[in-house]
């Protein structure tokens, strides 16, 4: 994604990006510290690139709380803002900021960098540090770029490779070099005088005693004015700039609670976007949708599998975080659809496990703790977590902050070369709201489909793509139709078949079995860029590799292709 660059060494470097047309290029260039970006040409008067001699101020993304934070510290620019704010509240100053966000700040008089990530962390920073200096910014590229320049040789980090090879994305805050990192959500990096530290200022907790004593009507009503609090603001800084509404749209619940709430708040027109299997339930429940609100729609069917060509692009874009074909044909959907007079991208990001859970019941909760991979494989090979997984209050939280952020919502990279990402379930706010009600009220989407029938009942008449079945019918009704939806697919798995009703929105793998030219791209590319991965890694790890995509399903084939083109791509 575009972004800036930012190092306290006088390193000029070229920014790569994707699409360069799109975005404004600016830099500050001194003897102590070189600062460049190329923001995307949107939400400028949300974003700073400000130097005055005393304070150094960059602000990537959108804050949704501009208007609000401006009257509280009577300024009218976001310069001016974070000036003021980090005189009245000092170096965390940005905790207060709501949004999707990045940025640095830089004390001249202290010698002290502040680079932050926002609450979430979905607008990344990546860090290298080297003795007293560092290079940081919002892409691996960028600081590949400058490692290049200074001829610094890199290390494979192969922890990275198994973390992709399992969940099919990082769970920490690996990167495939052993030299750049990650910050995770909530965490800055200050350095003063040359000492670095990465130090966190907010973090996700749990607080029942929020709701204690409270009926389930009272918990609904305090979920629905946050909800509608945070979809407002989000539809808002469209409107603020001019722009018209763009918006995913699928047969789950999320997205269309998040395009339905900002229908009901406000006449509004949205450009609806999906992208499934020709004719399954995710393309004709959005239809039906978007007939009800008159909003227009595009439909991209993927049984093209046009999206398995786009390997480098996509690694070269989210620096091969996330398993390449996680998005889909997102990203040719925006690609071949003209963002510029669009604003956010509206989704319904992580939403079902916010208002809902990882968890189906009770004892599940309790009892087992879901891992969050895509493959079992090869976790034996990958290097305890527990030290990690010990600072999250628990088990929950943790697949909050890895599964649902650092797995999902790491498609912002993809997504945000083109427009700004946006989710009302990730509004810090509410999604800390959803963390204070008991897990049991969440879990199997009672909470999430009781807050629909009451508040939104139109919203519940039109299925779920889940259950093939409107929310409001009984739940023997939905396993019924679950066993006689799924149900084959098991036994005609067994016999070499598959049913393709019940594959799923992305059946990758019934399609492999029947298109003879994308599964001669996936041998080649493997073939052709193997021995790359050989140069660089141990020979556990290249056989690993090679065992993972001889004998595994789509998913695994596809994340062992992920770590052939991010070794590409870092070495």
């Amino acid at each position: 994604m575009p972004g800036f660059y930012v190092s306290n060494t006088a390193l000029n470097i070229e920014l790569k990006d994707r699409y360069p047309e799109y975005c404004i290029e600016e830099d500050i260039l001194n003897e102590k510290m070189t600062v460049k970006r190329s923001t995307l040409n949107k939400f400028l008067d949300d974003k700073a690139f400000d130097w005055d001699g005393n304070y150094l101020i960059v602000t990537e993304g959108y804050l949704l709380n501009k208007a609000e934070l401006f009257q509280i510290y009577k300024v009218s620019t976001v310069a001016d803002l974070a000036r003021e704010m980090y005189r009245q509240k000092g170096e965390t100053f940005f905790e207060a900021f709501r949004g999707s966000f990045s940025g640095v700040f830089y004390d001249n008089t202290l010698d002290k960098w502040l680079i932050y990530t926002n609450h979430t962390g979905e607008n990344p920073v990546f860090y290298t540090l080297f003795d007293s200096e560092f290079y940081a910014g919002s892409q691996v590229v960028y600081l590949l770029e400058a490692l290049k320049k200074t001829n610094y040789k890199l290390h494979l980090d192969e922890d990275a490779a198994y973390q992709m090879l399992t969940f099919g994305f990082m769970e920490r805050d690996n990167t495939y070099a052993q030299e750049i990192r990650r910050l995770r959500g909530g965490t800055y990096l200050r350095v003063e005088h040359g000492k670095a530290e990465i130090k966190e200022y907010h973090m996700f907790h749990k607080h029942p005693e929020r709701f204690e004593g409270k009926s389930v009507d009272e918990i609904i009503d305090e979920l629905d004015s946050a909800f509608r609090k945070a979809v407002e603001l989000e539809y808002k800084k469209d409107e603020e700039y001019g722009y018209h509404h763009l918006a995913d749209m699928s047969g789950g619940l999320d997205s269309r609670m998040s395009a339905w709430v900002a229908h009901e708040m406000k006449s509004r027109h949205l450009q609806l976007l999906t992208y499934c299997k020709a004719n399954y339930l995710d393309e004709l429940i959005a239809k039906q949708i978007a007939q009800y609100w008159k909003d227009e729609i595009l439909v991209k069917p993927l049984d093209d599998l046009s999206f398995i060509y786009d390997i480098d692009d996509i690694v070269r874009m989210n620096a091969g975080l996330s398993f390449y074909i996680g998005i889909t044909g997102g990203k040719r959907m925006l690609g071949n659809f003209r963002t510029e007079n669009y604003g956010l991208e509206h989704t319904g990001m992580i939403g079902d496990v916010v208002i809902g859970s990882f968890y189906k019941d009770e004892k599940e909760a309790v009892a087992i703790k879901k891992t969050g991979r895509y493959s079992e494989k090869l976790a034996h090979r990958l290097k305890e977590s527990d030290s990690f997984k010990s600072i999250f209050e628990d088990h929950e939280i943790y697949l909050i902050y890895t599964r649902a952020i650092q797995g999902a919502a790491i498609t912002s990279l993809i997504r945000n070369n083109y427009t700004e990402m946006a989710s009302p379930f990730m509004n810090t706010d509410f999604l800390q709201l959803c963390l204070d009600i008991p897990v049991k009220l969440r879990i199997d989407h009672y909470l999430y489909k009781k807050w629909i029938l009451s508040k939104y009942p139109e919203a519940a008449k039109y299925k779920w793509e889940k259950t093939n079945a409107r929310i409001s019918a009984p739940n023997i009704i939905c396993k019924i139709k679950h066993i006689i939806n799924r149900g084959p697919n098991y036994l005609l798995r067994k016999i070499g078949k598959q049913n393709i009703l019940a594959a799923g929105m992305n059946p990758v793998d019934y399609w492999l079995q029947r298109d003879e030219r994308a599964k001669r791209f996936w041998d080649e590319y493997f073939n052709k860029n193997f021995p790359h991965l050989q140069e660089h890694a141990t020979k556990q790890l290249y056989s690993d590799v090679q065992e993972l995509y001889l004998t595994g399903n789509a998913n695994e084939k596809a994340m062992a292709l992920t770590v052939l083109s991010a070794a590409k791509l870092y070495f």
